[in-house]
């Protein structure tokens, strides 16, 4: 039983990384994925979506929980948590945010080339 609760905890990383990913690209669309051009609007827009991040994931891990009836909470969950959602962030994150700056660079020459 704790493969399977290890396993499902897992998944639940996957989807906060997909979670994340749609942050991601909702901060690159209003902020740009450059941090060093960041106006103080900006990083309060980076805190609100790190902490609907945290509260997305809190929400979907009490939801998991209940749902599949795990009784008490142990560490190799939050690890199962943690593991998924860096396995996610190391390997699909990694062409999400690749598209997403080759995009914003196009659309940065654009505009650069139309003024």
């Amino acid at each position: 039983m704790r493969t399977y609760i290890f396993i499902v905890c897992m998944l639940c990383g996957v989807v906060s990384g997909v979670v994340y990913d749609v942050l991601y690209i909702a901060r690159c669309v209003l902020c740009g994925p450059y941090k060093s051009g960041y106006t103080v609007k900006d990083r309060i827009f980076l805190v609100i979506c790190d902490f609907l991040y945290c509260l997305v994931f809190a929400v979907g891990f009490v939801f998991v929980s209940v749902m599949f009836d795990f009784e008490n909470v142990r560490w190799y969950m939050f690890l199962g948590c943690a593991l998924g959602a860096v396995i996610y962030l190391k390997s699909f994150h990694i062409i999400v945010a690749f598209f997403v700056h080759k995009v914003y660079n196009n659309i940065t020459l654009k505009k650069e080339k139309r003024n």
